[in-house]
């Protein structure tokens, strides 16, 4: 973990991909990213898909048997039903077995970015209505296992932002993968807070991938105040099979990788989750993905697979972009 109190900002690598944090408070950092890095911890204990201990792997081990599981992945599976319903299951949970036959069935750091043996790529029969999750326990129906990656970094980066705030209560903002959450503005807690990304707030970069944000390939830049920014893209995590390009973002409807018009989507709301629901579901939507976000009113910026750049009428009125002459 890199800690750097001059600037409050501690960069270092969680659930398989980048962490940043930022507080206000710089004499509370060393403490905001301990809490931090437990709190990620405890989230790959119970729900990750690719550690045999962990509580979501006991659960898709034991398909049709209510399994005592942790808070932690409790709420994470409700967030991902939720989802899936908010979107009639254009977000699905249960992708598990998927993925794991397209070839995704280890942390990507140990996928083989290619291999000759051709993928099974199984019809999906979507279960997620037949999840069973309580306080305490969680069934994964027979025939299926969960994966939580299409909620889970967002999930986090909100689960680490409330509970630095509420421990700590200094104004912060985390990027899980690029998954960001901001609670309280960084011109201290006096400052105005708004429920948009305003003038004053925190400044984010936009990028494709962690490699463009890496090498100054951005999109722009963006204030954000109170609330979440979530970036998903067909961009990252990709291999082949048997001659096949594949990722990690697959289609409900087919069980195959998406294949529609946009590479790239970013958007806003009050919480990280809920913009990630939105991004994953437009990048699945293809075509149809600008209506169905313009007419939830959804702050979003949608890449084409060409490089242009569209802008939901939310997004143009509620997020302020940076650019070479200053804010607009």
């Amino acid at each position: 973990m890199s800690v750097e109190p001059d600037t409050g900002v501690a960069s270092w690598r969680a659930l398989g991909t980048y962490v940043h944090l930022r507080v206000h408070d710089r004499d509370r950092l060393t403490d905001a990213a301990q809490l931090a890095a437990e709190v990620l911890d405890e989230v790959d204990r119970t729900c990750s898909r690719f550690r045999a201990d962990s509580d979501l792997s006991r659960a898709n081990a034991r398909p049709g048997t209510r399994v005592p599981v942790s808070p932690v992945l409790v709420g994470a599976v409700r967030v991902a039903i939720e989802a899936a319903v908010e979107t009639d299951g254009l977000v699905d949970p249960t992708l598990g077995l998927a993925l794991a036959a397209a070839g995704y069935d280890r942390t990507f750091e140990l996928v083989a970015p290619e291999d000759a043996s051709p993928s099974a790529l199984p019809l999906h029969r979507p279960s997620w209505r037949s999840v069973l999750v309580d306080d305490e326990t969680l069934l994964v129906p027979p025939g299926t296992a969960l994966d939580l990656g299409a909620t889970g970094k967002a999930y986090a980066a909100d689960l680490v932002a409330l509970t630095i705030a509420e421990r700590l209560g200094t104004p912060l903002l985390v990027s899980v993968g690029g998954d960001v959450r901001a609670v309280g503005d960084p011109d201290g807690p006096g400052a105005p807070t708004g429920a948009t990304p305003g003038a004053g707030g925190w400044p984010v970069v936009l990028a494709h991938t962690e490699s463009d944000l890496e090498q100054g390939r951005v999109l722009g830049e963006v204030r954000l105040g109170e609330g979440g920014l979530a970036t998903s893209t067909v961009s990252a995590r990709r291999w082949v099979r048997g001659g096949r390009q594949l990722h990690h973002l697959l289609d409900p409807r087919t069980g195959a990788p998406t294949g529609g018009r946009w590479s790239t989507a970013t958007a806003y709301a009050p919480a990280c989750v809920t913009a990630n629901v939105a991004t994953t579901a437009a990048l699945v939507r293809g075509d149809g993905a600008l209506a169905w976000l313009e007419e939830r009113g959804i702050a979003a910026l949608l890449v084409d697979r060409q490089g242009t750049v569209v802008r939901t009428a939310a997004w143009v009125v509620g997020v302020t972009e940076v650019g070479e002459e200053g804010a607009r």
